[in-house]
């Protein structure tokens, strides 16, 4: 088994217990549960032709991948599937991404391109 990162690890296991919790049994969903809280976060791409660059978890297809998006290059019509081994999960976090993802109302690339700008930001003044 290859080693994750540490935020990999925590992400992992944040997922896995959301997976595996009482809400998921009690609905009878199982693991298509899986991540929906990550929806929303930064990540920087360990691995692949976009590495080292940011994206945000716009859905979550199994245990194993995610789909990214950074308005862009990717965008939220066309996202990227990757595997979370190939990911680093970053701290920066948006609300209201995540809001309106899991309500599936309508996201812009451009409010993709304007968190990944101020997160970035933010980490280089830090």
């Amino acid at each position: 088994m290859r080693k994750n990162s540490e935020n990999n690890r925590e992400f992992n296991a944040v997922s896995l217990a959301l997976a595996e919790g009482p809400a998921a049994r009690g609905a009878g969903k199982g693991r298509a549960n899986f991540g929906w809280e990550a929806l929303g976060c930064l990540v920087l791409s360990k691995a692949g032709h976009d590495k080292g660059s940011f994206l945000v978890i716009v859905g979550v297809e199994d245990e194993e991948h995610v789909l990214l998006s950074d308005g862009r290059l990717r965008t939220i019509e066309k996202p990227k599937r990757k595997k979370l081994r190939h990911i680093a999960v970053q701290k920066a976090f948006s609300n209201e991404l995540h809001e309106k993802l899991v309500s599936e109302s309508p996201i812009q690339n451009a409010e993709l391109r304007k968190f990944i700008a101020e997160a970035t930001a933010e980490a280089t003044e830090k």
